[in-house]
C-alpha cells in the first residue's frame, strides 16, 4: 500500500467519534505506533511529503516545516508541463463550456518550454476546435478557433471508446527524458448528468492515435507547432 493510504487512516482514527474526545496521550500514542510502522518497515519511503509534513508537524520542527513550505511552494509554482492542470491553462474549464461533450488535449515535448492545448466540443450537430499554443509566464502565443464535421467529431469519438479512456487510469508513475507528455481531459453532460476524466501518459500509449488524428487530420501545418516531415 502507498504511505498516503496510512496517514488518512491516521487522520480518520482522529475524525472518528469526535464525542468521546480521546486524550491526547492515546493521539500520541495512535502517532508515534504510526511513526514506528513506517520507519521500521523496508517498503515505505520516508521522504514521502505526506510522513514528513505529519512529523514535522507532531514535532513542531520549524526548520523542517519552512523547508516543506519552500518546495511545496515551488511545486505549486514552478511545475514541469506534464504537470499541468486546468488551473494552471489560461482558459475556462470544460465544465464551463456551453456544450454537452468537450476533450482537451495538454501537449509538450520534454525540454521545450511551450506546450499546445487543442480543445474540441460539440452541441447537437455543432462542433468546434480550439486551438492554444501557451508558455507558462509569458503571453499567449497562437490562438484560434474553427469549425469542425461532425464526422471528425465521430472519429475522435471512436478512437476514444477503443482507447477506452473513460476506464483508463488517470496517470501512471513513469516518465522518461525523451519523449512527450499527453494529457487528455474529457467532460460530457446529458440531461442533469454530468462526468469528467483525464488521463496523462508519457510516450507512446493507447491515446496516440486519438492524438494523432487530432493533431495532424484536424489542424493545417501552419495551425500546429511542430511539423515533422
Amino acid at each position: 500500500m502507498r504511505l498516503p493510504l496510512y496517514l488518512i487512516l491516521v487522520v480518520m482514527l482522529f475524525g472518528c467519534n469526535q464525542t468521546s474526545h480521546p486524550k491526547p496521550g492515546y493521539r500520541d500514542s495512535v502517532i508515534n505506533n504510526y511513526f514506528a510502522m513506517i520507519d521500521s518497515s523496508g517498503k515505505y519511503d520516508t521522504a514521502d511529503l505526506p510522513y514528513k509534513a505529519l512529523k514535522a508537524y507532531y514535532y513542531n520542527d520549524t526548520t523542517q516545516l519552512r523547508g516543506l513550505d519552500s518546495s511545496i511552494t515551488a511545486q505549486r509554482t514552478k511545475r514541469e508541463n506534464w504537470d499541468l492542470w486546468q488551473p494552471d491553462i489560461p482558459l475556462p474549464t470544460l465544465e464551463q463550456l456551453n456544450f454537452d461533450e468537450a476533450y482537451r488535449v495538454v501537449f509538450s515535448i520534454y525540454g521545450t518550454p511551450a506546450y499546445e492545448v487543442i480543445t474540441i466540443m460539440k452541441k447537437d450537430t455543432s462542433c468546434k476546435l480550439h486551438y492554444l499554443q501557451y508558455s507558462r509566464g509569458k503571453d499567449k502565443g497562437k490562438e484560434f478557433e474553427k469549425n469542425i464535421s461532425i464526422s471528425a467529431w465521430d472519429d475522435v469519438a471512436a478512437k476514444l471508446r477503443e482507447a477506452d479512456f473513460w476506464f483508463l487510469k488517470s496517470e501512471r508513475a513513469y516518465r522518461g527524458n525523451d519523449g512527450f507528455d499527453l494529457t487528455i481531459i474529457g467532460y460530457q453532460k446529458w440531461d442533469k448528468t454530468a462526468r469528467s476524466h483525464w488521463v496523462h501518459r508519457w510516450g507512446l500509449s493507447s491515446l496516440n492515435n486519438t492524438f494523432y488524428y487530432i493533431y495532424y487530420q484536424l489542424l493545417n501545418k501552419n495551425e500546429r507547432l511542430f511539423n515533422p516531415e
